[in-house]
């Protein structure tokens, strides 16, 4: 099921880890820029710039057991990827914290359900630029452009906020509105700053387990370029950075999705490395104390 390949300071073997990482290499349902399918290696070599100690948080990850269990095998068709998702998610030790690396948007509504069968219901906080609340997109449900619709549906939910909003179709928007989903757009992060915008979605969402979804389309092209769905005026990379090192303490695992490597010169890989390593030492810091 998985592709042996490393992640920087990923030393440590399964059994023992208290971190994997897991690539989901799927670009099925891409509808604008193809190539979220070499992600995960390209976030994967990007790691290897950075230091291993985070002097922010005074945390070695060559210290910390990290485990690299490579990419899943998902094929091409969206069902069969589904399940290989949650097939996979149920071998993964429940002490280890899951980090996986996309591949498009489309893969969070298949974790949200395994990691919500595996330990009980979470809510889900996804960092998006676009609502990706329709009902089918490019005749088939399973779109990446469906992907929050789709983790609404599911029963292991106990919460939901979108942050970064700033596109969306007519008719998504008239959804959310009908049916009382909570989202924040980013222009009320650029008005009110991220702190502020956190608070309000912590609010809504009321979770003691929370599952943090990054699309790296919810950062302004400036900082991530190459996206599936790139869209101007949205977050900073320290707008991102804020709200992984607040939220770490409690998240049960993340994903980060959408990066399209054939339209980078490496920034926004090393960003969303950078964004994943963040993640690490945020928590380890947070056990430590």
């Amino acid at each position: 099921m998985f592709q042996r390949i490393g992640f920087a300071d990923a030393d440590s073997g399964l059994e023992e880890a208290e971190y994997v990482v897991v690539g989901l290499p799927f670009d099925g349902t891409a509808s604008f820029r193809s190539g979220s399918r070499d992600g995960p290696d390209a976030i994967r070599l990007a790691s290897f710039n950075f230091e291993s100690y985070d002097f922010q948080y005074g945390v070695d990850l060559s210290d910390l057991k990290i485990c690299d269990l490579g990419n899943m095998e998902l094929g091409a068709d969206p069902a069969y990827a589904e399940e290989t998702i949650k097939e996979g998610i149920a071998l993964l030790p429940e002490k280890a914290v899951p980090i996986f690396l996309g591949g498009e948007h489309s893969i969070t509504p298949a974790i949200v359900e395994g990691l919500g069968q595996r330990a009980g219901a979470l809510g889900v906080l996804v960092l998006d630029a676009h609502l990706d609340l329709r009902e089918e997109y490019g005749c088939t449900r399973a779109s990446h452009a469906c992907a929050s619709r789709r983790i609404l549906e599911k029963d292991v939910l106990a919460g939901y906020a979108s942050l970064g909003i700033r596109s969306g179709s007519r008719e998504e928007f008239v959804w959310a509105e009908e049916n009382g989903i909570s989202y924040f757009t980013a222009r009320q992060v650029r008005v009110e700053g991220i702190d502020a915008v956190l608070d309000r979605a912590m609010e809504k969402l009321q979770c003691e387990r929370l599952y943090l979804s990054i699309d790296l389309d919810v950062l302004d092209p400036a900082y991530a370029p190459a996206v599936g769905n790139p869209e101007p005026f949205g977050l900073s990379s320290w707008d991102v950075k804020r709200v992984i090192e607040r939220l770490a303490p409690r998240l049960v695992g993340l994903d980060i999705n959408e990066l399209t490597p054939a339209y980078d010169r490496g920034e926004t890989a090393l960003l969303a490395a950078r964004l994943a390593r963040d993640f690490i030492a945020a928590r380890a810091k947070h056990k430590i104390l």
